[in-house]
């Protein structure tokens, strides 16, 4: 099952929407959680991306929109940002169908990884 949690930049529950998605992160008890940020501004995404890291070790970050940020000259090194953050990264362009499955295929891992040791 997928769920789909409001968008937010904090899970400090300061709105209704982060109320919600802080709720569901942490007593949802969620196989895997996808954290997807905006390419063109990582790092105001960053604090999210910390939260739910100290809510749960199952989480994939997807920076999205790497076609804007290409566009503004912006480059990402995907595999210095998975060292540094100790989780799974992943980037795509929305549009595009080969980067959506690399996505899913790192979801699939990690849900799976989850749903073992739960076992």
């Amino acid at each position: 099952m997928l769920v789909d949690i409001p968008g937010t930049y904090s899970l400090m529950s300061h709105s209704e929407e982060e109320e919600i998605a802080r709720d569901y992160i942490c007593f949802g008890n969620p196989d895997a959680t996808v954290v997807i940020v905006d390419a063109t501004c990582l790092e105001r995404n960053l604090n999210l991306v910390y939260q739910v890291m100290e809510i749960t070790p199952n989480i994939v970050l997807c920076v999205n929109l790497l076609d804007e940020a290409k566009r503004k000259g912006i480059h990402i090194n995907f595999e210095l940002l998975e060292e540094k953050l100790g989780i799974p990264v992943v980037g795509t362009i929305a549009r595009k169908e080969k980067t959506l499955k690399k996505l899913m295929q790192k979801v699939h891992d990690v849900a799976s990884r989850s749903y073992n040791s739960k076992a």
